[in-house]
């Protein structure tokens, strides 16, 4: 193997450190963009949030007051038992509409129940015992089984209304 003269030796050393030079310059320059980027990223992500929570204070602040939730009111209602017909007497001022009265209803079973479309204001409504169905159709029958209780709920002009009575025994 033939050495190497002193210019030779000399031009291969610049090549070297020119090469080194331009790898460690475009090193760095990637570094930089790397961090531009990321920090043009970021800038981005915050300017998205910021954004964001504006546009929701913007937002909140035209809503209108949502309405008052409708009130439960206590329906004032006598009701009595004859033997073959319950007789309802509505004692407010106010019709009762889509109506549901339940017997011997509990929280776990259902009782028996009947839909009426209105019972007026001051009105009584008398409906026979045996109107009154469980959801499987079997029907109340006074003379195999004692009213306990009696549940009704109404709509009525300020909100559902509920009555709630119990028979003596």
């Amino acid at each position: 193997m033939a050495e190497l003269t002193p210019e030779e030796k000399k031009r291969i050393y610049e090549e070297e450190k020119y090469r080194l030079e331009a790898q460690e310059k475009l090193k760095k320059e990637a570094q930089t963009k790397k961090s531009s980027r990321t920090g043009i990223g970021c800038l981005v992500i915050i300017i998205v949030i910021v954004l964001a929570v504006l546009i929701s204070s913007i937002n909140s602040g035209k809503r209108s007051p949502s309405p008052p939730p409708p009130e439960d009111i206590t329906l004032n209602a006598a009701v009595s038992f004859n033997g073959t017909q319950f007789i309802v007497q509505n004692n407010n001022a106010f019709d009762w509409t889509g109506v549901e009265l339940e017997i011997n209803s509990g929280l776990i079973k259902s009782g028996y129940s009947l839909n009426a479309n209105v019972i007026k204001a001051g009105q009584t409504y008398s409906v026979g015992a045996m109107q009154f169905a469980k959801s499987d159709g079997t029907r109340f029958n006074p003379f195999s089984t004692k009213p306990l209780g009696i549940f009704i709920s109404a709509s009525t002009p300020k909100g559902k209304g509920y009555y709630s009575g119990k028979w003596r025994n």
